[in-house]
């Protein structure tokens, strides 16, 4: 089953598009209340949305409007595939916030006429986002050999770093602070460990001569 999210400012409909596109292995999720953007960030992590369908006129259940926040999405998470699913595409289009092949037509697309191709472009932008978490994924353990074997550059740490976060909000990773990447902070921790091992050893140096 495929995982998509729908943002949307009515939920009259929502029952009938899930039913719709379950039929075609997509299962449609949506958040049940007004949200931030920073919460629906939160909300698409948490739900593991792999593709995300905004409406363009959220107001005023919610504070912006759909390419808004489509473009905020983007910004945070730039392998996300969003699109704006609306009956207004001319308004959104208007915004320059959204390329014009990702503003689908809401009537149109989801119509007994169109469901399957549209059904057939959500899985196929699902598809790509995996595969490009998949490649990430590969990436980043490429890049923490290197930081093993002290090759890594300043550049590349601070990618790590991007990919961790990224990897790890999306649970493919296990969680630790993504600080600890950073070189810098790996030496200072290594010495403090160093300075604990010299005091343990005076500590039973001390011990000894008692």
């Amino acid at each position: 089953m495929y995982t998509v999210g729908f943002v949307d400012n009515s939920f009259d409909l929502l029952p009938d598009y899930q039913t719709r596109l379950k039929r075609h292995g997509i299962s449609l999720l949506f958040p049940e209340e007004k949200k931030s953007k920073e919460e629906i960030l939160q909300w698409i992590f948490e739900n593991n949305i792999r593709c995300l369908m905004v409406d363009h006129k959220l107001r005023p259940n919610f504070d912006f409007v759909g390419t808004d926040l489509v473009a905020y999405i983007n910004s945070e998470l730039p392998d996300l595939p969003c699109m704006i699913l609306t009956s207004y595409t001319q308004e959104s289009l208007n915004e320059n916030l959204v390329i014009e092949n990702m503003i689908e037509d809401r009537d149109s697309s989801l119509s007994s006429n169109s469901i399957v191709t549209f059904a057939d472009k959500l899985k196929q932008a699902v598809d790509v986002f995996c595969k490009r978490i998949e490649r990430h994924e590969e990436e980043y353990r490429l890049l923490i050999k290197k930081k093993k074997n002290g090759s890594i550059t300043a550049q590349e740490e601070e990618r790590a770093i991007y990919l961790y976060r990224l990897l790890r909000a999306y649970g493919e990773l296990d969680e630790f602070p993504a600080e600890l990447l950073r070189s810098e902070i790996e030496g200072k921790v290594d010495t403090i460990i160093g300075k604990l091992n010299d005091l343990l050893v005076d500590i039973t140096s001390e011990k000894a001569g008692d």
